[in-house]
């Protein structure tokens, strides 16, 4: 079983929701409920008022199809008779607690529940801010993780899991060799089947070289940093070398038939014309791709060796890359914002007990001024 498989599917760990705060700031004073979210590699904090739990219930029943397990805590039965513009705030300190504690049994039976749909939609991350859900890819030994996932002995088992891998190309580029000096049949499959691990290599090698960021974020030191580095390129020299190998060999079919236009008429090439292609170490003519009729941009070694198909498994895996960059800077954008209102309830209620220090302090201003007319007097 790879690394992959053994992590937790889900980023999010564990919620609770450890205290609530009195917003008394007007125009919207109420009562915000400081919610903790722990993740793999960090644990942070956001407020939400009552409101929004309620509004997240009817978004998972609307979205998921069944409302979530567990019950929100209902309104307290004298909130009912409050103004509207009071609510919570004029609860008491213990039936605020009683109400804290539900939703966190709420939340938590959301996590905790076999069925991952109200958990795993994004009403549920987007209420809690946190990052999108790690996707693993099935290849020869597993699946790799996103960079969120990475630990030290994760990123150690790939690395060694993609030096097999390249072992495995190696092997598998000789067989292809050996089957077109001997006019084989299975030629064909065989340089598929190694330009689909050169793909795979390709991309496994891009997510080992991200893990590196987030192990540095993790506290990794600097001479392990760079001796990990070193592993990493001496790898992506060796993968160059082979998408040269792949794409410098007879071509693809060349054991069997001379050119494509002469598949149909049945002339085959000679195994002593298939040995001169390899021992003159020929190349494939390179290819133009996109708009290259005008820049003359040619590929990169990287698609030289690739096949129609495997170049757009490529670009298929380069955009994902950036939508997955995209929603994580979305979670931290929306991260930045619950703090931010955090900052700003935080200033509104130290701006409210100024207010209340300077009334106090022109009361006792005024109950000293007239006792010293008292004085004076007497």
């Amino acid at each position: 079983m790879s690394f992959a498989k053994a992590a937790t599917a889900d980023p999010i760990q564990s919620v609770s929701i450890p205290s609530y705060t009195r917003l008394t700031a007007k125009p919207d004073p109420h009562v915000a409920f400081t919610v903790s979210v722990s993740l793999p590699t960090r644990s942070y904090s956001i407020q939400q008022r009552y409101s929004a739990f309620t509004a997240l219930q009817q978004k998972l029943a609307a979205t998921c199809g069944a409302p979530p397990p567990g019950e929100l805590p209902p309104k307290h039965p004298g909130s009912w008779f409050l103004s509207p513009f009071a609510g919570a705030r004029n609860l008491s300190d213990d039936q605020l607690d009683e109400r804290r504690q539900g939703l966190e049994r709420w939340l938590r039976a959301i996590l905790a529940d076999r069925d991952p749909r109200w958990r795993s939609s994004r009403a549920f991350k987007d209420f809690l801010a946190a990052p999108p859900q790690g996707d693993a890819e099935g290849a020869a030994d597993g699946a790799t993780a996103t960079a969120r996932d990475w630990t030290a002995g994760a990123w150690t088992a790939e690395h060694a899991a993609l030096e097999g891998l390249a072992r495995q190309l190696r092997t598998t580029l000789d067989r292809r060799d050996t089957q077109l000096l001997a006019n084989s049949a299975q030629a064909h499959s065989t340089a598929k089947e190694g330009k689909t691990q050169l793909v795979d290599l390709v991309r496994r090698v891009g997510d080992l070289a991200r893990g590196l960021q987030a192990l540095a974020k993790d506290g990794m030191t600097e001479g392990e940093l760079q001796r990990r580095s070193g592993l990493v390129q001496r790898l992506q020299g060796e993968i160059e070398d082979l998408g040269r190998k792949t794409g410098s060999g007879p071509r693809v079919g060349a054991g069997r038939t001379g050119a494509a236009g002469n598949a149909s008429a049945g002339e085959e090439e000679t195994p002593t014309g298939a040995r001169q292609a390899l021992l003159s170490g020929a190349k494939a003519p390179a290819r133009v791709l996109g708009a290259a009729a005008a820049s003359k941009s040619l590929e990169t070694p990287e698609t030289r060796a690739l096949d129609t198909g495997g170049i757009m498994q490529l670009q298929q895996q380069y955009m994902d890359d950036q939508d997955s960059k995209l929603e994580a800077l979305t979670a931290a954008l929306r991260r930045q914002r619950h703090l931010g209102e955090m900052i700003n309830a935080e200033l509104a209620l130290q701006e409210d007990v100024l207010d209340q220090l300077e009334t106090g302090t022109d009361r006792v201003k005024g109950k000293i001024k007239e006792a010293n007319k008292q004085m004076k007097r007497l």
